[in-house]
This record gives structure tokens, sequence and C-alpha cells, in this order.
């Protein structure tokens, strides 16, 4: 007998690690969305620059696609990545994490249907989408 896979298998069979995190966003709140709003203007080079500023020197714990659990080190070079069960460490450099955004972006496979509405919201108060600061408000309170 064949087993039959839905969507959501093959997606967590096929999705790398590195593409999981990145499509999770900084962790701050609206980080996703401050990351979009930077990469509509600018290039990959200055995005790579704006995101390690926005994800900042730290980590967090995390559970991946398939299942492993695992931590996320964010540095000055990059995103390193440590699989608890494999002992695998994948290391990316921001270049490499702006490339995937961007990517992740045409696709629009990176923004939530909350973040839309967040990014509809910034269009309204500004007129356009702006550059943010890392980390900061997008929309003055």
């Amino acid at each position: 007998m064949i087993e039959q896979l839905s969507m959501f298998d093959l997606l967590q069979e096929t999705e790398s690690h590195f593409t999981a995190q990145i499509r999770e966003g900084s962790g701050f709140e609206n980080g996703r969305v401050r990351i979009y709003c930077a990469s509509c203007t600018l290039g990959v080079k200055e995005l790579a620059e704006f995101m390690k500023e926005e994800y900042g020197i730290g980590g967090n714990s995390i559970t991946f696609p398939d299942g492993q659990d695992g931590f996320a080190d964010y540095r000055a070079s990059g995103i390193e990545l440590r699989a608890w069960k494999t002992q695998g460490v994948e290391k990316h450099g921001w270049t490499e994490a702006a490339t995937e955004v961007k990517r992740l972006i045409y696709a629009n496979e990176y923004l939530t249907a909350k973040d839309w509405e967040k990014v509809k919201e910034i269009r309204e108060h500004f007129g356009k989408i702006p550059v943010p600061h890392p980390r900061m408000r997008v929309i003055p309170a």
C-alpha cells in the first residue's frame, strides 16, 4: 500500500532548517514586517546589514520543521543553527540570510496575513513603505 502525503508533510520534508528559521523573522515584535519594509528599498548587501542589526547578538531555542530541537545563535558573522539530536551545525552569513528573505518575499512565502495588514497600515500612514530602523516600532505611537 502506498502512503499518501499531504502538502504539509512535503513542506516539512523539504524545507531546510535555515529557511524555516528565516521565515520566523527576527523574534522581535513586527520583525518580519520591518525586514520586509527594508527589503523593498535595500539591496541584498544593505539588507544583510539591516538584518544583522535587527536580529542582534543572541539566540533562542527552536524546533525545526522535521521535529528536531535545537538552537539558533545570532552573531556578527551570521546565523548558526544547531540540531541537538544529530549534533548538526549550519552556519549562514547575513548576505545568505538576506538573499533567502528576498527569495521568500518574491515567492510570497515570507509574510503572514497579519503581517500584510501591518504593511497596509504602514503604507497608509506614510504614503509609501519607508526603511525602518532595526528593532524599533514601524509606526510611531
